[in-house]
């Protein structure tokens, strides 16, 4: 009786502690399903403020002019060209402050091999300019690298120039190809260029 009596003893003080654990698992699992529910509100927050940037730098646009801008810019006025009656009527066209050929600090240009303007994005005054003029600019040099790259196929060109808007020395590149015996292009600042 004594044997069983500690047996039953030691089962009872077993299946307290077997109690004991179950009780305590019941509280962890409690508590992990409430960081789960924690988890899952800051998720739909983080989800929110998510969309809410999202749509936020959608409605942003820089100042600046990009790379992919630009090209796109020179790229339209080449589908441009293939619709135009003429090289007089799509420089005409291109110039024209109407007309989408000029974003922001992007225009489309189209240079003579001498480095006249012939078409200026938006600015019809700039056209008959030289562009080696323009303040800032090693326009011989410009032109030279200008031609050698849209003479090979279309890309980019590099050179230093004064910034109108702070007057600072900047670096700029303009994406350009050969049309018609002219060279069209247009230009972005390097830090904004990722090519």
């Amino acid at each position: 009786m004594g044997t069983l009596s500690d047996s039953a003893s030691s089962q009872s003080t077993g299946l307290q502690e077997i109690s004991n654990a179950v009780h305590q698992i019941d509280e962890i699992t409690q508590h992990n399903a409430q960081m789960v529910g924690q988890a899952l509100q800051q998720a739909r927050e983080l989800q929110l403020r998510a969309q809410h940037l999202s749509d936020a730098v959608s409605r942003f646009r820089l100042q600046q002019g990009t790379a992919e801008e630009a090209v796109a810019l020179v790229q339209a006025t080449m589908r441009q060209a293939k619709s135009s009656s003429s090289v007089a009527s799509l420089l005409q066209t291109v110039t024209d402050p109407e007309q989408p050929f000029h974003d922001r600090d992007m225009y489309v240009f189209a240079l003579s091999s001498e480095g006249e303007y012939r078409a200026f994005g938006g600015n019809p005054a700039k056209v008959g300019l030289r562009v080696q003029d323009v303040p800032g600019i090693d326009g011989d040099s410009l032109m030279a690298d200008i031609m050698a790259q849209a003479e090979l196929r279309p890309g980019w060109v590099e050179y230093d120039y004064i910034n109108p808007s702070n007057q600072q020395v900047q670096t700029k590149m303009s994406y350009v190809c050969k049309h018609a015996g002219l060279y069209w292009g247009c230009g972005v600042y390097k830090s904004l260029v990722s090519v």
